[in-house]
């Protein structure tokens, strides 16, 4: 192992801890959360509120630390790369956690727009007025259901990648 100096690997060391600790907060939303609203039994409007607060507590968190622990993972590269020692597992673990925010974009964003669409539907005047004799409700719990299930599978894949920047980031510290 040779490492450059102890502040250097207390860095990697960092990165490495906070590169499982997002993947682990990503999956704790698919393992723990999300069944937890399910099962509730809750009526469309109930599983929308309920996703709706676990989506904001991670759409505040996870962008911001995974852009945090890339750029400690870069600078490792750099340093790394500088003096002539193997750098190539950090800057794969920096894009690993860069790549969470595109991903989310082109696979996830469409259902987050559908329930938050339908979150701001059930909030607005009609759901102040109620609903109209016989009229049928803007989006249904079954429907909700499906789509906070599709969301905690597309989420649940996104944990692999800070999981990936963790190992890529060990294998080039225990070099």
């Amino acid at each position: 192992m040779p490492f450059l100096s102890t502040p250097l690997t207390l860095a990697a060391s960092g990165g490495i801890l906070g590169s499982a600790w997002l993947s682990g907060s990503i999956a704790t939303h698919s393992i723990a959360a999300v069944p937890a609203i399910l099962r509730t039994g809750a009526p469309a409007e109930g599983l929308l509120r309920g996703w709706s607060l676990q989506f904001e507590r991670g759409r505040r968190l996870i962008p911001t630390s995974a852009a945090a622990i890339s750029l400690v993972y870069l600078a490792l590269a750099q340093q790394h790369h500088a003096s002539g020692v193997e750098w190539r597992g950090y800057a794969a673990a920096a894009a690993a956690n860069l790549a969470l925010p595109p991903l989310t974009v082109l696979f996830i964003f469409g259902i987050n727009a559908r329930l938050n669409a339908a979150l701001a539907a059930v909030d607005g005047p009609s759901a102040v007025d109620g609903p109209s004799a016989g009229a049928k409700p803007l989006v249904t719990a079954a429907e909700v259901r499906a789509l906070i299930q599709r969301w905690s599978g597309l989420n649940a894949v996104r944990t692999v990648f800070p999981l990936a920047g963790a190992v890529f980031a060990l294998w080039n510290l225990l070099l």
